[in-house]
């Protein structure tokens, strides 16, 4: 298993507020989940804010980012940080 040395912080928009596990399941098919939490947003809609752990050597974020994107109920996904752990 390849060593997990990056971390990132992703915003996750999502259609409708209860789809927000089915969602994050998904995301745990894609990639190593650290953290995930939900947010209010206000007027009823609610973001995932999730914190992964990737290895370098699987390539930028536009290729996770690509494939969270084309989760179901999935609206926007935004990269807030990205580093090295």
């Amino acid at each position: 298993m390849e060593e997990l040395n990056v971390a990132a912080q992703i915003k996750i928009y999502v259609d409708d507020p209860t789809a927000l596990e089915s969602v994050k399941v998904g995301i745990e098919n894609i990639a190593k989940v650290q953290r995930a939490t939900e947010e209010e947003l206000g007027f009823g809609i609610k973001v995932l804010r999730v914190n992964l752990l990737l290895a370098d050597s699987e390539g930028g974020m536009e290729e996770i980012e690509e494939k969270i994107k084309a989760l179901e109920h999935v609206t926007q996904v935004e990269v807030e940080e990205v580093g090295r752990v």
